[in-house]
C-alpha cells in the first residue's frame, strides 16, 4: 500500500529563469537576509523585501582605538549612574569624573567626524549642486 500524499501549504509553483550572475546575486541577498532562497523570493514578490544584514568590519587601528575608548567611557558612566541610583552623593570628585567623561566623548566625536570625512570624502567638495 502506498503512502498518502502530504498536503502542501504552498501548492502552487512558479518558475523563473535567471542567469548565473542573477542567481548568485539572489543567493547572496537571501543569505544576507538569513532566509532560504525560496523564502527570500516569496517576500520580494509580495513587496516585503527583507532587510539585508551587513556586517561591517573595521580594520583601521584608529577606529578600533575609538571603540575601545568608548567602551571604557561607557563603563565609567555606568559606575557613576549606579552610584547615584543607590543614593550616593554627587561630590566634587564625581563632578570632575563626569566632566572628564564628557570631554573624552567630545574628543572622540571629533575624531570620528575626521575619520568619516577621510573615508567618505569631504561632503563640501562632493556636493551635487
Amino acid at each position: 500500500m502506498t503512502r498518502p500524499k502530504k498536503e502542501c501549504s504552498k501548492p502552487h509553483m512558479l518558475t523563473l529563469r535567471v542567469s548565473d550572475d542573477e542567481l548568485e546575486l539572489i543567493n547572496g541577498y537571501a543569505k544576507k537576509a538569513g532566509l532560504s532562497r525560496s523564502a527570500y523570493l516569496r517576500k520580494v514578490v509580495i513587496g516585503k523585501i527583507p532587510p539585508i544584514k551587513y556586517e561591517i568590519v573595521y580594520n583601521s587601528p584608529e577606529i578600533l582605538k575609538i571603540f575601545r575608548n568608548l567602551g571604557n567611557i561607557t563603563g565609567n558612566l555606568n559606575q557613576i549612574a549606579k552610584h547615584l541610583n543607590q543614593g550616593g552623593a554627587f561630590s566634587m570628585e564625581l563632578r570632575k569624573e563626569v566632566s572628564g567623561c564628557i570631554a573624552q566623548i567630545l574628543h572622540i566625536r571629533d575624531n570620528v567626524e575626521r575619520l568619516v570625512g577621510e573615508y567618505r570624502g569631504n561632503s563640501e567638495t562632493h556636493s551635487d549642486t
